[in-house]
């Protein structure tokens, strides 16, 4: 464990920062433990690109759930003679923007989407499960610490039918909750009202909680600040809806398990001090998932 402080530093920008070693040493640990939580029941990995297509989170509903949320990816698609009169705009805080195009990727808002769109059309034969990890964007109204616009997230996700995915989500919520509490970090397991998608978001809200589609699990990150810093997730049918695929001749439900990567290192410095090298040995053993 490399020593010194593992404090992340600011980057200029809300909610986008820098990491020193101490900190991506504790990034490094809790990608172990995630595997050895997952290594009996064999997730196959995927990495997941930082842009997707615009098509995808559209058909998907995330535009119209979270169009606040969502980073678009703008790019100058005129002429060299037009630029020429931008150019002398490009200074900081210049207007040179200002014929920047929005084309045919965003930014990906989270890990998990791309996996239901390579499952299009698809007859699953018995449950499907991946491991991904992304670097996403979301357009955070706020920046409290936690609160990041760039931020890294480990999801283990499954596809099957109704049945097996609450299952699955059940079992993995205790699994998580008893992990993050064996790194003696104080959990709450509560209902979340955010809606995953949805054309009507307050009426979502209210039938999500309803349904008990979204488990978060919660932690002090700072003084008198709790986060959410994983959840447990059940998507119905939505998915196997938008994307065509089937389990056992009905639409596929989906469910997955996430992981806030940097808002797990920031209960963990909260709660045991900024120096991870001076943790006691049973955190680190915790957060490797040896116990």
């Amino acid at each position: 464990m490399p020593d010194g402080e593992a404090a992340p530093i600011p980057a200029g920008a809300p909610g986008v920062q820098l990491y020193p070693a101490p900190f991506e040493a504790v990034v490094t640990l809790l990608r172990q433990g995630i595997d050895a939580l997952a290594a009996e029941e064999g997730f196959p990995r995927l990495a997941i690109p930082p842009v997707v297509p615009r098509a995808l989170v559209e058909r998907a509903g995330y535009v119209k759930a979270f169009p606040q949320l969502l980073g678009t990816v703008h790019s100058f698609a005129g002429t060299p003679a037009e630029w020429k009169e931008l150019a002398p705009h490009a200074v900081e805080g210049g207007a040179w923007d200002s014929a920047q195009r929005a084309g045919d990727l965003v930014l990906l808002p989270a890990a998990c989407y791309p996996v239901y769109a390579g499952l299009a059309g698809r007859e699953l034969a018995q449950p499907e499960r991946f491991a991904v990890e992304g670097q996403c964007f979301r357009q955070e109204a706020t920046s409290e610490p936690g609160r990041l616009r760039s931020f890294r997230m480990v999801e283990l996700v499954t596809a099957g039918t109704e049945a097996h995915c609450l299952g699955w989500r059940a079992s993995w919520l205790e699994t998580v909750a008893g992990w993050l509490r064996g790194m003696s970090l104080k959990v709450e397991i509560e209902v979340a009202d955010d809606p995953f998608f949805g054309p009507t978001r307050r009426l979502f809200q209210a039938a999500q909680r309803a349904q008990e589609l979204k488990y978060e699990l919660k932690v002090p990150v700072a003084d008198g600040l709790v986060q959410a810093i994983a959840s447990a997730n059940f998507h119905k049918d939505h998915f196997g809806e938008v994307f065509g695929f089937t389990g056992e001749g009905a639409p596929g439900n989906t469910a997955c398990m996430a992981f806030g990567i940097e808002r797990i290192v920031l209960a963990l410095l909260h709660a045991h001090g900024g120096r991870p090298a001076e943790w006691p040995r049973s955190v680190i053993d915790a957060i490797r998932g040896d116990n």
